[in-house]
């Protein structure tokens, strides 16, 4: 029993959703089983949801006592329990939506030529739809339904509603189909690019060219443009001029979309701007500092609970970059209760230790880093990094061998750690320690041998082309070339 769907979908149900269907499973109007009742009841209070193994023999026992205990019955009285808890849900999302109630209704009322309810109808489905500030693509399907149920009351009736009901559901239509369209081709060429997968985008050479000769007809509505200008961003060769319209467009009209879709447009902003920073284009460094500063003070950050420590680390590493340091301790304080408490002690220690290094304040990075065993192996690796290059620059002996001999055990042991990332690190490692050895000889070695081996690091250094904190070591070489 423990496997069947209905004890798995069970399990995930809120303790309110819970409750809810009990209720539903108790009303005669659903359900006149006593029997189904009974063992959901049997489910509640012997709390089988939460245990692992059930047995079906006690089960059957406690539901059908005295009688003859046939698997069958059990099976039965599961699968319609089943088939409740599925029309449960299907009625419990249908009455969160009040549009689709409403629509329902109409189209009753039409059928039933309920004349006396129709006037009240159509205006309470007006206002209802007309409430509403998001003016996203669905919101064009919604206009579309409503208007498609307005001239079907039409065509049964011929007095309702006016025949203008007809136009306007078929305008409606556009603007949905162009909008989803735009919006469905952009996720396709962001998948095309993660996964190896090619997708059919012909019709947009249709679409694409038609709405930029018709400005005066499609400009005034954001849903379009919005997904028209990522759409060019992603596929133009003019495409910065389109990132800049669609971060300005995205900025006057957050209003007409859900959170959802406003972390969406400005994700397609952020990895544009992540894509040209790859490219070597800096300047592009601040655009992305404006982005995520703009969605932190508007609460669109954040958008679950996987992603979360993630984005969190990408802020504080741009605000550091910038060294905008009053920002981004600012940021890391203010967003560290909303991250997941299994991930929050690594997340917050890490980024402030890093707050620390850039600043400069080597002391405090390197007590808090080893302050914390990093359970999380991104973490683990980056905070050993971290010291490395702080026991580098403050000259610690010691404490450098030391971590350059644990960190290499570390990679070889964890079998966690993937190939590509260990060859990463034990780059860093490889380079780091010969940095520091030439170093350490700059006192009294400034011959032509010291720099035959400071030319050479540097060019192994080039042509290698996985390291961690390359851009550090790079820095690393040119202050020894200068000192020397």
């Amino acid at each position: 029993m423990h496997k069947s769907k209905l004890i798995r979908t069970l399990r995930k149900l809120s303790e309110d959703e819970l409750d809810s269907f009990k209720r539903f499973v108790s009303s005669p109007y659903f359900n006149n089983s006593k029997d189904i009742i009974a063992l959901l009841n049997m489910i509640y209070t012997d709390e089988l949801i939460h245990k692992s193994q059930i047995d079906n023999e006690k089960v059957l026992k406690k539901l059908f006592p005295g009688k003859s205990l046939e698997i069958r019955r059990l099976t039965d009285l599961l699968y319609a329990l089943t088939n409740l808890l599925e029309e449960y849900l299907s009625i419990d999302g249908y009455r969160q939506n009040r549009f689709q109630q409403k629509l329902k209704l109409m189209t009753l009322v039409y059928e039933k030529d309920l004349d006396a309810l129709v006037n009240g109808v159509e205006k309470d489905m007006d206002q209802l739809h007309d409430q509403s500030p998001v003016r996203d693509s669905n919101y064009f399907y919604e206009t579309y339904m409503l208007y498609s149920e307005r001239d079907y009351g039409f065509r049964l009736h011929g007095s309702i509603s006016g025949n203008e009901s007809l136009q306007i559901k078929s305008d409606q239509l556009d603007l949905f189909f162009m909008a989803q369209k735009l919006k469905d081709a952009c996720e396709m060429i962001n998948r095309s690019r993660i996964l190896s997968v090619e997708y059919d985008l012909t019709m947009l050479d249709i679409i694409v060219p038609y709405l930029q000769l018709h400005p005066e007809r499609y400009g005034n509505y954001p849903a379009i443009q919005i997904y028209l200008n990522m759409y060019l961003m992603l596929t133009s060769e003019g495409h910065e001029i389109y990132f800049f319209q669609l971060k300005k467009l995205a900025q006057e009209n957050e209003a007409n979309f859900i959170i959802e879709e406003l972390r969406s447009i400005y994700g397609y902003a952020q990895n544009y701007c992540i894509r040209r920073l790859n490219q070597g284009d800096t300047d592009y460094l601040y655009q992305l500092y404006e982005i995520y500063k703009h969605i932190l003070n508007n609460g669109l950050v954040f958008a679950d609970n996987k992603n979360m420590q993630w984005e969190f680390k990408n802020f504080v590493s741009i605000g550091l970059r910038l060294k905008e340091y009053d920002w981004t301790f600012k940021i890391i304080n203010i967003f560290k209760d909303k991250l997941p408490e299994d991930v929050r002690q690594n997340s917050y220690t890490y980024n402030l230790a890093n707050y620390y290094y850039e600043s400069g304040d080597y002391k405090k990075a390197t007590k808090l880093l080893n302050s914390v065993e990093f359970t999380d192996i991104y973490y683990n690796l980056d905070s050993k990094a971290m010291l490395l290059k702080i026991y580098y620059t403050l000259e610690e002996d010691e404490s450098f061998y030391a971590l350059v001999s644990a960190f290499g055990i570390y990679l070889r042991r964890n079998k966690l750690i993937s190939k590509d990332n260990a060859e990463v690190y034990n780059n860093l490692i490889r380079f780091a320690k010969k940095a520091f050895l030439l170093k350490s000889k700059l006192p009294y070695e400034r011959g032509k041998n010291y720099e035959k081996n400071l030319s050479r690091l540097r060019q192994t250094i080039s042509k290698t082309k996985n390291i961690a904190n390359v851009n550090w070591l790079q820095d690393v070489v040119s202050e020894l070339e200068i000192r020397k």
